[in-house]
C-alpha cells in the first residue's frame, strides 16, 4: 500500500458528475489505503469554457457576452461552490497547465489512473493529449471507465500517435462496451475491460456525509437537463401534470436565452445553492427524477429514486440513444426507463424500480469493478 496514485480526470469541469466521479474514485482508493492525489491539471482550453465572458474580438464572442450579462453573477458564484468544493473534499497536487512538463507532473507517482469520465473522447475540447500520457515512462499507466463516446480515433490527426500511447496503457477498462470494442480494435487487444462509473461504486451512505440537508421544502420533481433540451422540458411539463407537483432545475445551461425557454414550460429555475453536494440533495430529495445525463442517471440509482431518462431528438430530427445511458439501465434490467418523448405518457404505466434487486445487481457490478481495479493498480 505504499504505491502513490495520480488520478487524471476532468475534475475541473464546472459539470456535477465529472467533479463527483473524481471524489468517488480517489475516496475509493484512500479507503483502500492508497496514498492519492487527484492531479491539478488544466485543459488548454478550460478557462474559455468556463468564465462567464469571453474576450471581446469576434462579434460571436461579443453576442455570447450579451447574452450572458444577466447571468454573469450566477455563472461566477456556481464556479466558485465548484472551486470551494475541490479545494474541501479533493486532494489536489499542485497546479499544472497544458504548459508543463510532463516529467514534472508524473515523477511523483508509483501508479496514473486516467478516468473516469470522457476523458478519451478525443471530440471535446478538453481532451488534451496528456490524457493519453504521452512520453510517460517507469510508471504504471491504468485507464479506469473512459469514455470515448462517438470518437473516431482510425481518422483522427493529432501531435501524438495515439495507438502507440493507448498500446502503452498497462490496463485499460471503458465504462461502456461499444467502447471497450473500439479501442480493443483500435490496438488490436483483447483485454479491455468494462468496468462501471466510480459514483456507481459507492452506497448512498458513501454520499450521505457530503450531501447537503434538504433545500427545497415541498414534494417535487427534479430535473436534471445538461442543454435546456426541449424534449427534455416537454417530458417534465408532461410529467409534473401527471404527478400533479412543480418541477425545479438548476441552472446549467448559463445563458439567459436558456432560462426564458426553461420557465416557458413552468420549470422553477434554480440560481443558488448550487455546489455539488446541493445537486445530491436535490436528487435525494426528489419524489421523482427526469434527467438526459450519464450521472443524473447513476444518482437517481443510487439514492433509489423513480425516475426516467430521456431519449432526446439529434440536431438531425432523429433519435440517437446514449450508451452512457442504456449500457448502465441495460446491466440493472430497467431499460423501460430510457424514454423517448413521443411516449413519455407511458411514466403512468410504469411500474416502481424494485431497488431490492436493482441494488443487489449494482452492488455486484461494483465488487466486480472494484476487483480490476485493484488487481491492475497491485498486478
Amino acid at each position: 500500500m505504499n504505491c502513490k496514485i495520480g488520478i487524471l480526470t476532468f475534475h475541473k469541469s464546472i459539470n456535477y458528475g465529472s467533479v463527483l466521479q473524481a471524489y468517488a474514485l480517489q475516496n475509493l482508493l484512500l479507503k483502500e489505503g492508497y496514498k492519492v492525489e487527484i492531479i491539478d491539471y488544466e485543459p488548454k482550453n478550460y478557462a474559455n469554457m468556463y468564465i462567464p465572458f469571453k474576450k471581446p474580438t469576434t462579434i460571436w464572442n461579443i453576442l455570447h457576452n450579451l447574452n450572458r450579462v444577466p447571468v454573469g453573477k450566477i455563472i461566477k458564484e456556481q464556479n466558485e461552490k465548484f472551486k470551494k468544493f475541490r479545494d474541501t473534499y479533493i486532494n489536489l497536487s499542485r497546479e499544472y497547465n497544458f504548459e508543463s512538463n510532463y516529467s514534472d507532473i508524473f515523477s511523483q507517482f508509483d501508479c496514473v489512473i486516467c478516468g473516469s469520465d470522457q476523458v478519451w473522447n478525443i471530440t471535446l475540447d478538453d481532451c488534451d493529449d496528456i490524457f493519453f500520457l504521452p512520453c510517460v515512462k517507469h510508471i504504471k499507466k491504468i485507464a479506469y471507465a473512459v469514455s470515448v463516446n462517438d470518437a473516431k480515433f482510425n481518422s483522427c490527426i493529432r501531435d501524438i500517435d495515439l495507438k502507440k500511447c493507448i498500446s502503452e496503457f498497462n490496463y485499460i477498462s471503458c465504462r461502456e462496451k461499444s467502447g471497450a470494442t473500439k479501442i480493443s480494435n483500435f490496438i488490436a487487444k483483447e483485454d479491455v475491460a468494462v468496468t462501471i462509473d466510480p459514483t456507481l461504486l459507492h452506497s448512498a451512505r458513501e454520499y450521505d456525509g457530503i450531501c447537503s440537508k434538504r433545500i427545497i421544502n415541498q414534494n417535487y420533481i427534479f430535473l436534471y437537463d445538461m442543454w435546456s433540451n426541449s424534449d427534455a422540458l416537454y417530458a417534465a411539463k408532461v410529467i409534473s401534470a401527471l404527478f400533479n407537483l412543480p418541477v425545479y432545475t438548476l441552472f446549467t445551461k448559463r445563458n439567459v436565452k436558456s432560462m426564458i425557454k426553461i420557465s416557458k414550460y413552468g420549470v422553477k429555475v434554480i440560481t443558488k445553492n448550487m455546489s455539488p453536494t446541493d445537486f445530491l440533495s436535490y436528487i435525494k430529495y426528489a419524489d421523482f427524477v427526469i434527467t438526459d445525463s450519464f450521472h443524473g442517471t447513476a444518482f437517481s440509482l443510487i439514492f433509489e429514486k423513480q425516475f426516467v431518462c430521456i431519449n432526446e431528438k439529434q440536431n438531425s430530427g432523429k433519435f440517437k440513444n446514449d450508451e452512457r445511458i442504456t449500457n448502465i439501465l441495460s446491466e440493472l434490467n430497467i431499460n423501460e426507463r430510457y424514454l423517448r418523448v413521443d411516449n413519455i405518457h407511458s411514466v403512468k404505466d410504469l411500474d416502481n424500480i424494485n431497488y431490492d434487486i436493482v441494488t443487489e445487481k449494482r452492488k455486484k457490478l461494483a465488487k466486480k469493478s472494484i476487483d480490476w481495479l485493484l488487481k491492475a493498480i497491485e498486478e
